[in-house]
């Protein structure tokens, strides 16, 4: 077997906290002060400050599983409360319970009594919180290695093996709402922004004060209120600049400020799931419009709210966000005059592309090489194990963190089927540590997970994964297979990916469908006429039709010159696009063909008949005193001329020329095979750091000829892109613009979906390739 060429991958080197999902129990009319229980354990862990607290009840709601998804958490953690935390939630309970049971007030029963409120609370609302946390685990797919879970659990007691506390890492004075404050949805929605501590505090806030507190977010001064003494320096407990991190993001364009109205547990985690996607999120859980609504509004003229709920139907979000912009405390012209400066929008509907990722501030973006084995599907395997290594700041005694590697070159989408086997070299120990697909890369976490003897060395103790990099081609295939679908290779996307080996590669071939050669490889079509080649340099043979220097020299391109176009054709024929030969006849039969110059020799033998043939004037055409050179098409380039081949290579072209696409891994055309048989066949796959796109190119402007034909292929094409875990569809068209029954058939396709509760992907359209390109979100989808 032949070995694989090896070449170095350039990879940027990320050390953060792990991203952390903490489903709190919910006990009916009691949710906040649970939630703000789990919130107050979050707050006191390394990375709470990109972490989220979703009550159970919540863990369900469509729009919050959604955005849980995209976060793309490294744990998924049941809270797990103390007795103690439990009696202070209901007070009494601990003595109560010690007077059923007998207990004096002995030594004996104060020691019993310590000791109870060290032990987990273990009620039934915290089985339901473990049962959801289970639940969301498993359609994640993270966090687990086959049955195996690193850590599925949140106590109150830390555990510093698993989870480092945030005091151990900050250098700074911490400070956050006193948890005792913590007892309506207003303080809940300040305290969502700065975390919450276990400290007391002699005064009482008023509702206002939490109103415009919660209106404010991180600008709000009423930490200096409930921190009188707090040195100048302090940060709050989740501020990134608390875990000496930072967040970042490959957005293009600034953030839209979000507001979520509404006071239900869904709410709040919708509430926090999208602060740390895309940053700026207020929660508002009441409804009325007052004083606080100043800090709402009053923002530039260009910044439009988005404005949403999950538990609000669009109806009541927008009577809401109405009734505040008219009762406004602060206007600077008539309501009638002024233009609302928001927009609602349903929180499914909510742009989550690009989100934030919370870095270790002096360990993120650090460049890295690691030699690696290149596989014929263009998967990558490293072939050295990475080197532990300790980022700066942290220390691996006391803390724990997530590694993440990233290749601009080779992006990874989040897909849940890209488990640790995929992303893992085939010599790889998968006890090791835990690894997965996260972050448009690679992460991992930091320490051996396996067996750590010891008093071992700090090379033994730290993960040093071989990890592997799947190509375009591995991850459909392991993401349909997760489905019981096959992917196959179509035969228009062979015949690509042997003009792709001809040239060398995906870039190369999409170039060319860009190229003035492409209508020039279109005269090798058996249907084409001579159009001006001058006599004698254009042949239509049984097998092909040949042209010779002067017919291609004859074909019109504007602003492509002969020594240009002698030059690529020399490079053609080099790399085996086309092929120079002769045209022979055979003194034995009346056969003429073209023969390529391997083949040729002072004699050769008829392909037909068999008959040997010496090369001599009357066997080459046209009669001339000298045989003159023809070109002929490579059999699978000449098809996939044929097909207009040249369409779905000019919408992955425009498509990798967009910014959230450079780098994208593309695949050719392909099949999917349901229960053996083709399901729908897709013309290309574009992988990039966030997504998997699936797309259909044509050059006409419809998906059939009938209404029945047209929604059952966007039916299938829709299907087609759930069945492998394609986030949308991009339809393309050299056309300038789709067909109405076309656009119609999409919408009543989406809406289908929907009703049924099937999964919807986005589906954008790309119209004008080849002339005038333009990329739009159809809408409704």
């Amino acid at each position: 077997m032949p070995e694989q060429p090896i070449t170095f991958l350039p990879l940027s080197y990320a050390a953060r906290p792990p991203r952390n999902v903490v489903v709190a129990p919910h006990v009916d009319e009691h949710w906040i002060a649970w939630t703000a229980a789990a919130l107050a354990r979050l707050s006191t862990v390394w990375g709470c400050s990109g972490s989220v607290v979703v009550p159970s009840s919540a863990v369900r709601h469509p729009a919050v599983k959604r955005c849980l998804a995209r976060l793309n958490p490294d744990h998924v953690l049941a809270y797990i409360p103390s007795w103690a935390t439990y009696d202070a939630l209901n007070p009494g309970t601990v003595d109560r319970l010690l007077a059923e049971r007998k207990i004096s007030d002995s030594a004996a029963g104060e020691q019993f009594r310590q000791m109870l409120r060290r032990e987990p609370w273990n009620g039934s609302a915290v089985h339901e919180a473990e049962v959801a946390a289970d639940q969301l685990r498993s359609q994640l797919a993270i966090n687990r290695r086959e049955d195996l879970i690193q850590c599925s659990h949140l106590f109150d007691d830390d555990n510093a093996r698993e989870l480092t506390p945030l005091a151990e890492v900050a250098t700074t004075t911490l400070v956050g709402v006193p948890r005792s404050l913590v007892t309506t949805a207003e303080a809940l929605a300040y305290a969502m922004h700065v975390g919450i501590e276990e400290s007391a505090i002699d005064r009482q806030i008023t509702v206002k004060e939490w109103r415009d507190a919660a209106t404010r977010g991180t600008e709000a001064p009423l930490l200096s209120q409930l921190h009188p003494g707090a040195p100048d320096n302090f940060r709050t407990l989740r501020s990134h600049e608390a875990g000496l991190c930072v967040p970042i993001t490959r957005a293009f364009r600034p953030r839209r400020r979000i507001v979520i109205l509404g006071d239900q547990p869904e709410d709040f985690a919708l509430a926090e799931a999208l602060r740390q996607i895309l940053g700026s999120v207020t929660w508002l859980p009441w409804a009325e419009p007052g004083l606080s609504d100043m800090w709402l509004f009053s923002r530039r003229e260009s910044d439009r709210l988005l404005v949403t709920s999950a538990s609000l139907s669009m109806e009541e979000t927008r009577q809401r966000i109405e009734s505040r912009w008219d009762k406004r405390p602060i206007r600077q012209i008539e309501a009638e005059q002024e233009e609302r400066r928001f927009d609602v929008v349903a929180p499914t509907d909510i742009d989550l592309d690009h989100p934030f990722m919370v870095v270790l501030k002096d360990a993120w973006e650090q460049p890295r090489s690691l030699p690696v084995t290149v596989e014929p599907d263009g998967s990558l395997q490293a072939s050295l194990s990475l080197a532990a290594e300790v980022p700066r700041g942290l220390d691996p005694d006391r803390h724990r963190w997530q590694l993440t590697l990233t290749a601009a070159n080779h992006p990874l989408p989040p897909l849940a089927a890209l488990g640790p086997s995929t992303v893992t070299a085939d010599d790889q120990n998968p006890w090791e540590t835990f690894v997965r697909a996260a972050d448009g890369g690679i992460t991992y976490w930091s320490h051996r997970f396996d067996f750590v003897p010891s008093g071992a060395s700090l090379a033994g103790s730290l993960a040093s994964p071989k990890l592997a990099w799947p190509g375009i081609k591995r991850i459909l295939q392991v993401s349909a297979s997760a489905e019981g679908i096959q992917v196959l290779p179509s035969p228009a996307g062979k015949r690509a990916s042997i003009t792709e080996r001809l040239l060398g590669s995906r870039a190369a071939l999409e170039a060319l469908a860009a190229s003035p050669g492409w209508p020039l490889l279109r005269r090798f079509l058996p249907d084409t006429a001579p159009n001006g080649c001058p006599d004698g340099s254009w042949w239509k043979l049984k097998s092909a039709v040949v042209l010779s220097w002067e017919a291609i020299a004859a074909h019109g391109a504007p602003g492509w010159d002969l020594t240009a176009r002698r030059e690529q054709i020399d490079q053609w024929a080099s790399q085996g696009v086309l092929r120079r030969g002769l045209i022979l006849g055979c003194g034995h039969c009346p056969i003429l063909e073209f023969y390529p110059l391997a083949e040729i020799s002072q004699s050769y033998r008829c392909r037909r008949c068999g008959g040997d043939n010496q090369l001599t004037k009357d066997r080459w055409k046209p009669v001339t005193h000298e045989p003159r050179w023809f070109y002929d098409l490579h059999p699978a380039v000449l098809e996939l001329v044929m097909n207009d081949g040249d369409v779905p290579l000019l919408a992955t072209q425009y498509l990798r020329g967009q910014y959230w696409a450079r780098h994208a891994l593309v695949c050719e055309e392909f099949e999917l095979l349901k229960d053996g048989d083709r399901f729908v066949e897709m013309d290309f796959a574009l992988a990039t750091t966030e997504e998997l796109w699936l797309g259909e190119a044509k050059s006409n402007d419809s998906l059939g000829d009938n209404p029945k034909a047209r929604r059952r292929e966007a039916s299938k094409l829709m299907e087609g892109c759930t069945l492998v875990g394609a986030a949308g569809l991009i339809l393309a068209t050299a056309k300038a613009q789709w067909s109405a029954t076309t656009v119609e058939a999409l919408k009543s396709e989406i809406a289908g979906r929907q009703g049924v509760g099937k999964t919807v992907p986005k589906v954008s359209l790309l119209t004008g390739l080849g002339a005038s390109p333009q990329l739009a979100r159809l809408s409704g989808g």
